[in-house]
């Protein structure tokens, strides 16, 4: 199973970011492979492939790293790349200073599964919730332009309410990944 732990989006949240998504496509006619607004999530924890054997460990950790948090809400504030603008391979949309909390909320997730034998992250956390990939063929010197001239165009300030967390199996397909929720755990 092809496992993940992330922040689902609401739904009034969602659609917000699909406009901003629609907007970006317009404005960055390159070949980009866009994420389906139903496919957008805040990951937390990228598993991999995981045997189901361990799903029991996933769950407690989960239940551990979210008892001492209460709901609270992140803003998205700005558009971002990785590596960086200069050489966008993926586009995000990036959180303002309330990624605090979710900061706290991974790292003691990453602890808990730690301790139950999976592996630690090598990088530091950095939210974000990716709304488009470059292909092997994308100009990507263009891109970096266009892209620049997006941000500078374009403001962004949606609330999003973490008030849970879920396990997601992912399920790959030609057409793109499937996304299905095996279960998730509430913040009080």
């Amino acid at each position: 199973m092809r496992l993940f732990i992330a922040v689902p989006i609401e739904d009034r949240t969602q659609e917000l970011l699909k406009e901003k998504v629609t907007k970006a496509q317009e404005a960055l006619d390159f070949d980009l492979k866009w994420v389906s607004g139903e496919n957008l999530h805040l990951t937390l924890k990228f598993l991999g492939d995981t045997e189901e054997s361990k799903i029991e460990d996933i769950k407690n950790s989960m239940e551990n790293a979210c008892s001492p948090y209460e709901e609270f809400n992140i803003y998205y504030e700005h558009y971002g790349a990785f590596p960086s603008t200069d050489y966008p391979k993926v586009l995000f949309f990036g959180l303002n200073d309330s990624k605090k909390p979710l900061i706290n909320l991974q790292n003691d997730l990453e602890n808990e599964l730690y301790e139950r034998g999976f592996e630690k992250e090598d990088r530091e956390y950095t939210p974000h919730l990716t709304f488009a990939r470059t292909r092997k063929k994308t100009d990507m010197r263009q891109l970096k332009y266009d892209f620049k001239d997006f941000i500078e165009e374009n403001e962004i300030r949606i609330l999003q309410k973490v008030d849970k967390i879920s396990l997601i199996e992912s399920q790959l397909y030609k057409s793109g990944p499937v996304y299905k929720e095996l279960f998730s755990i509430n913040l009080k």
